[in-house]
């Protein structure tokens, strides 16, 4: 599915284009006309699944209107009439060829079938397990979305897999919860190939969940700070699949990684810097093994994406931010957090970081590195000023070294990019 930032961009490369006499009006224009069928907003369609939707709100009200009066025996003939008929216009709506009509109705009965199986625990007073109601709706979703091709029904299906998993995470005070593969796997399965970006990102989503809850019950419980190194290794290895992903052009589902991967690290990044500023709270910590697994996962991911990517330019940069930013954690273990040297190092890798994100997403033409960049740095900058590196004096010093450094840093870029890009005259010659 194609961004509206992409689409812009496009477009003003296809006038310029024009204009150059590179491509030739027609050419243009059919290329806005394929783009336009490949990822045209479907008002049409959109209308009519909310209008689905509304139409079986308004059935679920007139029914919980006259629940009691109504015998058991009809409460069920209704429940399966309701799911029964969603799914058969979904079958008809597809053979028809109206596939958005199709997916409404198959979400429609699916979010019937969701009801219908609280009803029933209701009505013959089931035990109260509400994650084994969620596992049942995960799975009945990935049936409807398996036969019927729903991306709806596959949305539900995510939902109610992390339902499940969460719910049974919590009743065992923090095991782990294997067992969420058994249905996450086939409905990756089934999302790969979608193209709903809305799917991608909740099938990323629900796998960092998953990933949240592994280290045990530290939500109930005292918070650790190697969580802070566990979740900085995760985003990571998020923002590096995303990266690898976006570089080669496929799969679509695995650049749904690189948007949270960055989230994750700029909260994280801005998190540490707090906490080695605050005399309380700069501390080493302790890293448990899963620490240790995440470090080994995300450390070769990260050499992977800048020895394999095609385009080098962008996955070094990349891959230099990443590094930096899983150098911070080890800093703190190394005992010298305390100390003025240790909150230089750090606060001198986390914006030395932001400067490689942003580097990377300026020549990557990526938006959303360039902007995580500029964030991380902007926040940072903010937070030093919010809390000194040692006295008044030892911060400024700090800001004119680094600011020295940059400018370097920018001389160099310009003579380096100079030279890459000859002037069309010196080509020619």
């Amino acid at each position: 599915m194609l961004t509206g930032s992409y689409r812009k961009r496009l477009n003003a490369d296809l006038i310029k284009w024009v204009g150059e006499g590179l491509l030739s009006a027609d050419s243009a224009s059919a290329i806005r006309g394929s783009l336009a069928r490949e990822g045209g907003f479907r008002l049409p369609a959109l209308l009519g699944m909310f209008g689905g939707l509304l139409i079986a709100a308004s059935v679920a009200a007139f029914v919980a209107a006259n629940w009691e009066e109504i015998p058991r025996l009809v409460k069920l003939g209704m429940i399966l009439a309701g799911v029964i008929v969603a799914l058969a216009t979904a079958a008809r709506l597809q053979s028809r060829g109206s596939s958005s009509g199709a997916d409404a109705a198959a979400t429609c009965g699916v979010l019937v079938f969701a009801a219908g199986i609280a009803l029933i625990g209701q009505m013959y007073h089931l035990p109260a397990d509400w994650p084994a109601g969620a596992m049942l709706v995960a799975i009945g979703a990935l049936a409807v979305a398996l036969l019927l091709r729903s991306d709806g029904a596959l949305v539900i299906a995510f939902v109610a897999i992390c339902a499940w998993s969460a719910g049974r995470w919590e009743e065992s005070e923090g095991a782990r919860h294997v067992a969420f593969f058994a249905l996450y796997l086939p409905a990756l399965w089934l999302a790969w190939p979608r193209r709903n970006r809305l799917v991608h990102h909740l099938a990323v989503l629900a796998l960092a969940l998953w990933l949240a809850l592994l280290p045990g019950n530290w939500a109930i419980g005292r918070f650790d700070y190697a969580l802070l190194a566990y979740a900085l290794a995760v985003s990571a290895f998020y923002v590096s699949l995303g990266a690898f992903a976006l570089d080669r052009g496929r799969p679509a589902l695995l650049t749904a990684c690189l948007p949270w991967g960055l989230i994750g690290l700029l909260i994280v990044l801005n998190v540490e810097l707090i906490r080695i500023l605050d005399a309380t709270e700069s501390r080493a910590g302790h890293a448990f093994w899963l620490v240790f697994v995440a470090y080994a996962v995300a450390v070769p991911a990260v050499m992977a994406v800048a020895a394999l990517a095609r385009e080098r330019r962008f996955a070094w940069p990349l891959a230099v931010a990443l590094i930096l930013a899983l150098l911070v954690p080890p800093v703190f273990w190394s005992g010298g957090v305390v100390g003025l040297g240790g909150k230089i190092v750090i606060a001198s890798l986390i914006l030395f970081s932001a400067i490689a994100l942003v580097v990377a997403g300026a020549i990557g033409g990526d938006r959303r590195i360039l902007i995580s960049g500029s964030a991380l740095f902007g926040i940072a900058i903010l937070i030093l000023l919010w809390q000194t590196i040692g006295t008044l004096l030892d911060q400024s010093l700090f800001f004119l070294v680094a600011g020295a450094v940059l400018l370097g840093l920018a001389s160099g870029a310009r003579r380096l990019f100079a030279r890459l890009n000859p002037p069309a005259s010196e080509g020619a010659a």
